[in-house]
């Protein structure tokens, strides 16, 4: 039962962020944007997920994901939350 709870429990928090695929910037850098999908989400768990995205991708080209940049938007509770993390996989 506590096992069903638990994972019950996780998969409402995956479920609350949405992440972009990877884009190419102009710069030459890569960036991934993660937004809150509900007010009741925390900044660094949308912020986890896109650094979550980044390495996946970096990844699944054997390299690690360097983080050059990160940008926040929104207002727990009162706007949209998003974050974009700009990377780099060296």
């Amino acid at each position: 039962m506590k096992g069903s709870i638990v994972l019950l429990g996780l998969s409402m928090l995956a479920a609350c962020t949405s992440v972009t695929g990877v884009n190419s910037r102009q710069d030459g850098h890569l960036s991934v944007t993660s937004r809150a999908r509900w007010d009741i989400v925390s900044w660094n768990r949308i912020r986890s997920a896109g650094f979550k995205e980044a390495q996946a991708y970096c990844g699944k080209q054997h390299k690690e994901m360097h983080a050059v940049e990160v940008h926040s938007e929104g207002l727990r509770g009162v706007t949209t939350q998003t974050v974009e993390v700009i990377f780099d996989c060296i």
